[in-house]
């Protein structure tokens, strides 16, 4: 029976292009146990540790399960929301105005 537990760990932004953004969360993710098992791409990575590493869980300065590192979801979301509206806007305006 495998004694190893994994997680993907995905950014909304390519986090995991920049060596030095990778490294910095590898060394959050260490302080639990995890290690880097695979590079999928810019976005996302898959990371492993023992199970015996979850006695230390509740000492942690971190959350062990987090799969998530970057720009919060909501914010990127609305921020991509309001992008969209303020480009739709412009081109209702121009439209707008090519039939004046």
């Amino acid at each position: 029976m495998d004694n190893r537990e994994y997680k993907v760990i995905t950014s909304n932004t390519p986090s995991f292009a920049s060596t030095e953004k990778m490294q910095q969360v590898l060394a959050e993710e260490a302080q639990a146990g995890w290690e880097l098992e695979e590079k999928y791409d810019s976005y996302k990575i898959r990371v492993g540790r023992d199970k015996s590493a979850r006695a230390n869980d509740s000492s942690l300065s971190i959350d062990p399960y987090r799969t998530n590192v970057g720009v919060n979801n909501v914010l990127y979301l609305a921020g991509a929301a309001i992008v969209t509206i303020i480009v739709i806007y412009a081109i209702i305006q121009a439209a707008a105005m090519s039939v004046v």
